[in-house]
C-alpha cells in the first residue's frame, strides 16, 4: 500500500542523504534518531522502494534514491523560492539569493554590484560561490542557484538552461615578468612551456584548449590543473609556468611581478552569460539582483 508522501520525509531524506549518517541528520533537524528512521522508512513506503542502504560506515542511496534525490532537492528549493516569491510580493523584502560566479566575475563586476544591492536590499543574504559553469549546472538544474555568471562553451547547456549574453572580454597570456619567454610574441613560442589552467570541460577554457591545439599544443602541457585563480597567479609568480587570464586582471589584484604578453595571434574573447532554468521566473529579490549584474555589465 502507498501512502501520501509529506514535506518533513522529504526533508528528512534529503539531510541524510547530504550528511550520509542518520545519526547527524536527525541532530541537524533536531530529531530523535527514532522519529527521523520512521520518517524514511513512511517515504520510502510512498515511493514503493528502498532508498537507502543501510551499512556499518553509515547510509548511501540506491539506485532509486539516487534518482529521487535530485527531485527531491527541486521540490525543497522550490518550496523556499515560493515562500519567498510571496513574501517580497507583499513588501517583505528578505530571504536568501544563491549564485555562482566566474573568477573573473567575482574580481570585477561582483564587488559594485553587491554593494549596491546591499543598499537597496539591506535585508536580503546573498551566497556566492565561485566555479567554472561545469561546477554550476547541477546546482542551477536542482534549484539550489537562482542563476550564475559564466562563459559559455558552444552547445553545452541543455534546453532545460537558457544563457543571457552580458559582456566579452579579452584573455591573454601571463607570466612572471622576467621568465625567459617573457619577450615571446607568437603563441608558437611558448610551446614548449609548462602551463597551470583551470578544467577545460564547459565554457572559455575549454574554447582556449582547442584554440592551443590548433597551435600545435598538446594538452599533456598543460601541468597542473587548478580552478583557484588566486593559487593559480602563485604558481605563476614563483615557477616558469605560465597561464591565462581576462586582461588586466592580474593588475587589478597587485600581482605587479607579472605580465601579461601581447601576442601577434591573440587569445580567443571570453563571452559571460548570465545562466539560470529556461521557464522558471526569478524571486522578485533575485531579478533585482540579476538587473544589476545587466547594468554594470554594459561598462564591463
Amino acid at each position: 500500500m502507498q501512502y501520501p508522501i509529506k514535506l518533513h520525509q522529504i526533508r528528512a531524506f534529503v539531510e541524510v542523504s547530504r550528511r550520509g549518517s542518520i545519526r547527524a541528520a536527525a541532530r541537524e533537524l533536531g530529531l530523535s534518531q527514532p522519529g527521523l528512521t520512521k520518517a524514511i522508512r513512511e517515504l520510502e513506503e510512498g515511493l514503493g522502494a528502498a532508498l537507502l542502504l543501510r551499512t556499518s560506515h553509515g547510509v548511501t542511496l540506491t539506485e532509486s534514491g539516487r534518482a529521487f534525490e535530485q527531485h527531491a532537492h527541486l521540490i525543497l528549493e522550490e518550496l523556499r523560492r515560493a515562500r519567498e516569491n510571496v513574501e517580497q510580493l507583499n513588501g517583505v523584502l528578505r530571504g536568501q539569493i544563491v549564485m555562482g560566479a566566474s573568477a573573473t566575475v567575482a574580481r570585477t563586476l561582483l564587488p559594485q554590484v553587491v554593494g549596491r544591492f546591499r543598499r537597496e536590499l539591506p535585508n536580503v543574504k546573498l551566497r556566492v560561490i565561485e566555479g567554472q559553469l561545469s561546477s554550476m549546472v547541477a546546482g542551477l538544474r536542482d534549484g539550489e542557484l537562482d542563476f550564475s555568471i559564466n562563459t559559455v562553451s558552444s552547445g553545452v547547456l541543455d534546453n532545460d538552461l537558457e544563457a543571457l549574453p552580458l559582456f566579452s572580454k579579452p584573455f591573454v597570456v601571463v607570466m612572471r615578468r622576467d621568465h625567459p619567454k617573457s619577450g615571446a610574441r607568437r603563441l608558437s613560442e611558448l610551446i614548449d612551456c609548462d602551463w597551470v589552467l583551470p578544467t577545460a570541460r564547459s565554457g572559455y577554457y575549454a574554447d582556449l584548449a582547442d584554440t592551443l591545439e590548433r597551435h600545435g599544443f598538446s594538452r599533456d602541457q598543460v601541468s597542473v590543473v587548478c580552478d583557484s585563480f588566486t593559487t593559480s597567479l602563485n604558481l605563476i609568480q614563483h615557477s616558469d609556468m605560465v597561464g591565462a587570464f581576462a586582461s588586466e586582471m592580474t593588475a587589478q589584484h597587485g600581482m605587479g611581478e607579472l605580465v601579461e604578453l601581447t601576442l601577434d595571434d591573440s587569445l580567443p574573447m571570453a563571452t559571460f552569460h548570465m545562466i539560470k532554468r529556461r521557464g522558471v521566473p526569478l524571486t522578485p529579490v533575485a531579478s533585482q539582483l540579476a538587473r544589476l549584474f545587466e547594468f554594470e555589465s554594459r561598462g564591463a
